[in-house]
């Protein structure tokens, strides 16, 4: 059998699939995010993310021998990343992607120093608050005893999997999405991370996702129950087991999560350089992608919630609002890279009420969809067809109005996650990926998706509403 496990940002999710790869079993155990002060996220490591993966390996094999596990794979929190000593146990707490803002500081000093032209040419763009180098200088300059302390800086899966293997790594994917991978020398960017006064030595090694990273060893067999010996393949960040699970791996496929937050992904065959937008490796190698994440999604559609008491059912759209929202309650990501970005309500009416309120906060998620779509396509081909996975798809409405604003039918995954996409590259460790895919229980799984079709007038309606959402960022954001 084989073991995927997500490590989500509110959730550990794991699969289990056997040699036919039907799913065999599943299981979720929560994951808990603290913020000590405004603009910090963080998690702790050795409680959410060690024992949370024993927790859900012990409740996935509650009635499964654990020994029957021949490989596993786990994906990343995205752009999340822990200092660890040389037994790989945390000397702070894991420090979260980019709605953590605490290094905008260092983000700007750096990005003065190095230049925009020369960043884009080496790492595909300015650093950000989702990338990590500007976040261990943060580390070196307020807490320097942690620093000095570092074996290495760890993705959030490296940290399990190199307590399982006594292995480190960042894969390719995840260090590009990161400013991690200089597209030169597609290594590490060494005289980058050298010139921000940072040791190149606490930094592992990259390799592929598809990659094995090392092997159980005798310790951790004991730990965990699982087989001394059985392969551990490297994995990568959610949105790529999540993009794995449904088969949108190939240049040309567009994929997007509805999570905490959301997230987007295209495959290309070439390399592309897009400013607002992540370029870098994906999956299999010799294909690039270019990503993109917000600081919205569930995060802040449940703040809304929370804060109106009110949710819409049903899944019929009705028409536009008329309300714009910029969802920037945590700042703003892409396309802008604005964590002094704030929310802004526009066009409200005494006729308003909650509910209307409520449905415009939907409505906000798909034009920062349709915003970045259009961005795509000055650089690529945009498919018309968008795989949609994740948590929030759960509300057809949001489907039907993301799918009204941007005009393109949503193919959406409701029974697979990225722990399925995990378990699927655990079984790369024995066959080819060739063949895994024609085996009939993942094609049924690929294929078992529920297809959303636009309402082409509302999105006549919706398109000017769309355009008024980027001017209406444009106009304000020198004010922010």
């Amino acid at each position: 059998m084989y073991l995927g496990v997500d490590m989500g940002t509110s959730s550990i999710k794991a699969t289990l699939l056997d040699e036919r790869g039907a799913i065999v079993e599943r299981s979720r155990v929560e994951s808990t995010v603290i913020s000590p002060e405004e603009g910090f996220f963080e998690v702790e490591a050795e409680k959410n993310w060690w024992l949370g993966f024993r927790k859900v390996l012990g409740s996935i094999c509650r009635d499964i021998d654990v020994k029957r596990i021949e490989a596993l794979c786990i994906s990343s929190v995205c752009g999340t990343f822990v200092p660890v000593d040389n037994e790989l146990k945390p000397l702070y707490n894991a420090i979260l992607y980019g709605i953590d803002t605490r290094a905008t500081n260092q983000i700007e000093r750096l990005n003065r120093f190095f230049g925009n032209e020369y960043l884009k040419n080496h790492l595909g763009g300015e650093f950000t608050t989702h990338s990590v180098i500007p976040k261990i200088l943060w580390l070196k300059e307020n807490r320097p005893e942690t620093y000095e302390k570092t074996f290495r800086f760890v993705e959030s899966n490296n940290f399990v999997s190199g307590r399982l293997t006594g292995k480190t790594t960042w894969d390719f994917p995840t260090a590009a999405g990161t400013r991690l991978l200089d597209f030169e020398s597609r290594e590490l960017p060494k005289e980058i991370i050298r010139k921000a006064g940072l040791d190149e030595n606490k930094f592992p090694r990259l390799s592929w996702p598809l990659s094995i990273i090392g092997r159980v060893d005798a310790s951790s067999s004991e730990e965990t129950g699982l087989s001394n010996g059985i392969p551990v393949v490297t994995g990568a960040c959610d949105i790529n087991g999540e993009a794995m699970a449904c088969g949108g791996i190939n240049p040309g496929d567009l994929v997007v999560v509805f999570g905490s937050t959301t997230s987007m992904l295209l495959t290309t065959g070439e390399l592309h350089l897009l400013d607002g937008f992540t370029p870098g490796a994906s999956i299999l190698e010799g294909t690039y992608r270019l990503g993109a994440a917000t600081s919205s999604g569930g995060r802040f559609v449940g703040w809304i919630k929370e804060l109106l008491h009110s949710e819409i059912g049903g899944d019929r759209d009705e028409g536009p609002t008329g309300i714009i929202i910029l969802p920037y309650i945590d700042g703003a990501r892409a396309p802008y890279d604005n964590p002094s970005a704030r929310g802004v309500i526009f066009g409200l009416q005494k006729t308003d009420d909650r509910n209307k309120l409520f449905k415009a906060s939907l409505e906000s998620l798909g034009y920062e969809i349709d915003l970045l779509l259009r961005r795509l396509k000055t650089v690529s081909h945009v498919p018309n067809k968008i795989h949609v996975l994740g948590g929030m798809t759960a509300s057809r409405l949001l489907l039907q109005i993301v799918a009204n604003i941007t005009g393109r039918e949503l193919y959406v995954y409701r029974d697979i996650d990225a722990s399925y996409g995990d378990a699927i590259m655990a079984m790369t460790a024995y066959h080819a990926y060739s063949d895994i895919t024609e085996l009939d229980s993942i094609k049924e799984q690929r294929n078992n998706s529920t297809k959303i079709v636009p309402d082409q007038e509302l999105h006549s309606k919706y398109r000017v509403l769309s355009q008024k959402y980027e001017a209406l960022y444009s106009s304000i954001k020198d004010i922010f």
